[in-house]
């Protein structure tokens, strides 16, 4: 599905730019003979000879969107536009064709979300809603891959086209660390220590990572980015891009969700159930908002964890059936989708200087 998308979206900039660039012929003259023999933007040298190379280092400012199992909906591109908040980049790059550079950049941002966005009146998003499951992740992202211009230039960077669509495909590193609020109460309904903070859940192991047979997901991950962009020339030796880029992950735990509910009792202590199991709680922790159901507020229940005569922990109870509701009292229910990755976008907006001579003069076909 992710890549039927790409590709209709690269057969669409291809088609315009093949337009664009008969339409940039057309306004600099590449139909009058003694104009062509001046302008060197759309022409192309074979074998390296004559290409005028250079190089650029950008600044930019993005959003990360995410898509996984914390969504509104349980469609594979369903994501929430409230959540994105502001991050950084630098990107450096080297033309060696009048198509093509290669190119490195490192990529800081955040992803979070929460189910308390999802609609609550109707299956499957009622599910959603019912499970109460919330994240944050801060992203830290190395890459580096080609880039390919759509409209050629040869004439080095005074010659570049006002305008020139872009697309790009590389290999990324990246560094994430999934992290959630503890509730106030744990699920006895006793107060947790950890209430009110930001826990990091990797290492807690919430779907029983950490119990025999099981194996925590890294925290360093591998990613493809491919996407595109459009090159806006600014006067001199400055460009402006306007990018987006997916990164398809082999990873389904970014948002720390990914497949069953494990049984509880298992898990090592109180702050692991407690995040491991959330639909008990009366409120959503990121906008603190009153959770409903069926025209109700959802009241904060404690769970009847342990034997009324010992105390020791039953290990048989509710765990949230269908993605948090109560109607499977086992492990195993669901807790997220373990059939797809999750994938988040980068848009970027940025500023780029050009190291390349450029002349202070304007091009002769300007």
């Amino acid at each position: 599905m992710f890549m039927k998308l790409f590709l209709s979206i690269l057969i669409f900039i291809l088609l315009t730019s093949s337009f664009e660039s008969q339409a940039q012929k057309r306004r600099y003259g590449m139909n009058n003979n003694k104009r062509q023999t001046s302008y060197r933007g759309g022409k192309i040298q074979h074998g390296g000879i004559g290409i005028k190379k250079y190089s650029t280092v950008g600044v930019s400012i993005n959003t990360m969107n995410y898509f996984g199992d914390i969504t509104p909906t349980p469609s594979r591109f369903s994501t929430d536009v409230a959540f994105p908040k502001p991050g950084i980049g630098i990107t450096y790059s080297k033309v060696f064709h009048p198509r093509a550079a290669w190119r490195a950049a490192i990529n800081y941002g955040s992803i979070s979300g929460d189910d308390i966005t999802a609609d609550n009146s109707t299956p499957p998003s009622q599910y959603l809603y019912l499970r109460n499951l919330h994240f944050r992740n801060s992203i830290l992202e190395v890459s580096w891959g080609l880039e390919i211009n759509l409209i050629p230039n040869s004439g080095g960077a005074n010659n570049r086209f006002p305008l020139n669509p872009y697309i790009f495909l590389g290999i990324a590193g990246f560094k994430h660390n999934p992290q959630a609020i503890a509730p106030e109460f744990d699920l006895t309904g006793r107060p947790l220590a950890e209430a009110g903070e930001w826990v990091d859940l990797q290492p807690l192991g919430t779907e029983g990572q950490n119990l025999a047979g099981g194996k925590p997901y890294s925290l360093i991950q591998v990613a493809i980015p491919i996407g595109f962009g459009m090159k806006v020339r600014l006067p001199d030796d400055w460009d402006l891009h306007f990018e987006v880029g997916f990164r398809q992950l082999f990873t389904d735990y970014i948002d720390d969700v990914g497949g069953a509910y494990p049984n509880l009792s298992e898990l090592d202590n109180e702050l692991v159930r407690a995040l491991s199991e959330r639909s008990g709680e009366s409120t959503g922790m990121l906008s603190g908002e009153n959770r409903t159901y069926n025209g109700s507020n959802v009241v904060a229940k404690p769970w009847s964890f342990r034997d009324p005569v010992s105390g020791d922990l039953t290990g048989t109870y509710n765990v949230g059936g269908n993605y948090g509701f109560d109607n499977i009292e086992s492990q195993g229910s669901i807790r997220g989708s373990s059939g797809q990755k999750d994938l988040y976008i980068v848009t970027q907006l940025r500023l780029v200087y050009i190291f390349g001579h450029v002349s202070r003069k304007k091009a002769k076909f300007i």
